[in-house]
């Protein structure tokens, strides 16, 4: 099925509900199928076809949202790229999906004028605010469009999205999500729009270009809510847009929750029409849970994917997040708080050995998944989409066991990946920039605990002979090559890395010695 006709559906059956909210802009799902009928002419006028990529640089926006169910309808396949790219991150990501259109928002303009002459795939740039010479304004391209209603056929396996993600080496990879995966988890998750039904209201807080704010959006118009939009998150932000709107399901990362519980504006916050919160993309502290519990009275829901399984494979749900009960229920409610949750009802979870053996319950091993919505994999990398995927199983990385009662406990990681506030960062990339500064000799790259951001990078550095090297060094250096979430939080400086008798750098040796959230 075309994510498309999720909008199509909506509009027939709550043509007058508000479809989307964007500070005081609202847009009713009739008027936003129109709009989309004309971006999607428009875009055929530029000459973008079936299977040809749009990309886009901005925050959240309506726009932005009209422009994927455009590029839907036309089976132009949509590429959401990371704000926070540094150049030459967004130059490779643009050049690897060979984009032929490109939006972007004010703030980002300078940062492809860097890179203009280096991506020679966009034949057109589209201002998606400011009037720009020699770009053409949205606003402009979407009123050249024809009202007369198109629609290009699509396979289920197309590629609908790629996402950019970041994997264990320094190449971030394009993962292919195809309409078949979207339409899977969306209908498996949440009943199509209802003009009788709750008038139910979905606040977009995560990026476009994640997973999970992907999903949000889709989910949404699927169900014929109003997605209330913020540009970016803040706390005051997600805080004022609940209230003045009356939000009733929100999806954010640990980062954000903590944040928002710890505003000196929280006692203020109402939230008397919070239905679920559901919280992921990384590891979310138990103390940081738990305080939630006692703050939120709506339900609460943890929801544990990858892009490549296209968002969720377990949930912990509101009941499991209830703290009642004699002491020895309440223990045990608190232990499962530390897990992941069960398997969704569309996915089925194996531990396996490294050899592909399944292991029994309560073995640790790695986390593999089969479903009908895995991704159809990482753009023009066949070999790295056939180590993700062997046998028809997703080879998550992501180490765990399944109790006797079937909740998943995430231990550790084959990958070295580290997960920062919902950002995946690789610790090759930022390696590879660390071994390129004139004091370090060598360097090795962890994620250790943090309590706002769930993980935070830690550097473990051998200084070349005679050199000094400091945080505020690195940190400098880093930010001039990455993007500014990736440079270290924490500096150890040692005389050498363990490795083994392969000359291979022991991670997991590094983590015990030097695996504390400090510069010891």
């Amino acid at each position: 099925m075309n994510t498309a006709e999720f909008l199509d559906i909506s509009a027939a059956v709550v043509p007058d509900r508000v479809a989307l909210i964007t500070g005081d802009q609202t847009t009713s799902y009739a008027e936003m199928s129109a709009q989309v009928t004309k971006l999607a002419n428009a875009l055929q006028g530029l000459g973008l076809r079936k299977g040809d990529h749009l990309g886009v640089m901005s925050v959240n926006s309506s726009e932005y949202v009209l422009s994927y169910y455009a590029c839907a309808r036309l089976g132009v396949t949509f590429v959401p790229l990371n704000y926070r790219a540094k150049a030459e991150e967004l130059e490779y990501m643009i050049n690897t999906a060979e984009v032929k259109a490109l939006f972007i928002s004010d703030r980002y303009q300078d940062l492809v004028d860097q890179i203009a002459a280096n991506t020679p795939s966009v034949a057109d740039v589209v201002a998606l605010e400011t009037p720009r010479e020699g770009q053409i304004h949205f606003s402009d391209l979407v009123a050249q469009g024809s009202d007369d209603f198109v629609y290009v056929e699509v396979d289920d396996d197309d590629p609908t999205i790629i996402i950019y993600t970041s994997g264990t080496t320094a190449m971030p990879k394009g993962v292919e999500i195809t309409y078949q995966d979207l339409t899977v988890y969306v209908t498996n998750t949440m009943a199509p729009a209802d003009p009788d039904g709750e008038h139910d209201k979905t606040l977009l807080s995560v990026p476009l270009f994640h997973i999970a704010g992907a999903t949000a959006m889709i989910s949404a118009i699927w169900g014929g809510r109003t997605l209330v939009i913020l540009p970016q998150f803040t706390p005051e932000s997600w805080m004022s847009a609940v209230d003045m709107h009356g939000v009733t399901h929100s999806m954010v990362v640990p980062t954000m929750l903590k944040r928002v519980m710890d505003h000196k504006d929280f006692s203020d916050f109402q939230g008397g029409t919070l239905k679920l919160i559901a919280y992921g993309a990384a590891p979310m502290p138990y103390e940081v849970v738990r305080k939630a519990i006692d703050v939120f009275s709506c339900g609460l829901m943890n929801a544990y994917g990858q892009t490549e399984s296209t968002s969720a494979i377990t949930f912990l749900g509101p009941d499991d997040h209830k703290l009642d009960g004699t002491p020895d229920e309440v223990a045990l409610m608190e232990r499962r708080l530390r897990s992941v949750g069960k398997v969704m009802d569309d996915v089925d979870l194996s531990i396996q050995a490294p050899d592909g053996a399944q292991l029994a319950t309560g073995d640790e091993g790695e986390i593999c998944v089969l479903s009908a919505r895995t991704m159809k994999g990482y753009y023009k990398q066949e070999a790295a989409t056939q180590e993700a995927i062997r046998g028809g199983w997703l080879h998550t990385g992501d180490v765990g066991f399944v109790d006797g009662e079937g909740y998943l406990f995430i231990t550790g990681r084959t990958k070295d990946l580290i997960i920062r506030g919902g950002e995946n960062i690789a610790p090759g990339e930022i390696e590879q920039v660390l071994e390129g500064y004139p004091g370090i000799e060598e360097a090795a790259v962890i994620g250790v605990a943090d309590a706002e951001m769930g993980e935070a990078v830690k550097a473990v550095i051998v200084p070349a002979h005679g050199e000094s090297v400091t945080l505020d060094d690195v940190r400098d250096f880093c930010k001039g090559r990455l993007a500014s979430y990736k440079a270290p939080d924490y500096l150890t400086v040692t005389g050498q890395l363990p490795r083994n008798h392969m000359g291979k750098i022991l991670k997991n040796d590094i983590r015990k010695l030097h695996g504390q959230p400090d510069n010891a």
